[in-house]
């Protein structure tokens, strides 16, 4: 008989990491590419007005050189806007501050003291926030 606790079940910590449950936004009554051209930087909130949410493309990451199929805004998120000194500023709030962490370093899993270097916000405020009752825009823990 198995006494591990379900996934679910556990508290997380300063050591669990999170990223962006897509699966969340599939279940959930909320368009994920409304959400995310909000964090397109000016420029590209005015190009990508009118894109087909549907057109993927070919995402190479420049540090391991992995090739990844993404939608075409996710993709300009991470090459270009993420890049841009305004993409995290001390005004941007913290769920959107992580969001935007997620979404610059390809949804990788990240634990709250890592996400506190990239935001500048405290680690425990950050898990407070991310692990109470209430899912903020699919930030879930990474199992």
């Amino acid at each position: 008989m198995s006494t591990a606790v379900p996934p679910s079940l556990v508290r997380p910590t300063l050591e669990t990491a999170f990223h962006i449950d897509y699966e969340w936004w599939d279940r959930s009554d909320r368009d994920l590419r409304v959400y995310l051209r909000s964090h397109l930087c000016r420029e590209h909130q005015e190009i990508y007005a009118e894109i087909d949410p549907k057109v993927q493309v070919d995402h190479v990451d420049l540090r391991t050189a992995e090739v990844t199929v993404l939608g075409r805004i996710e993709h300009i998120l991470i090459s270009h806007c993420a890049q841009q000194d305004d993409y995290l500023t001390p005004q941007t709030s913290l769920v959107n501050g992580v969001f935007r962490a997620f979404l610059a370093n390809g949804n990788a899993p990240l634990r709250p003291e890592e996400l506190a270097k990239r935001i500048g916000r405290p680690a425990r405020m950050i898990l407070r926030t991310l692990s109470g009752p209430r899912i903020y825009k699919g930030i879930r823990p990474a199992h």
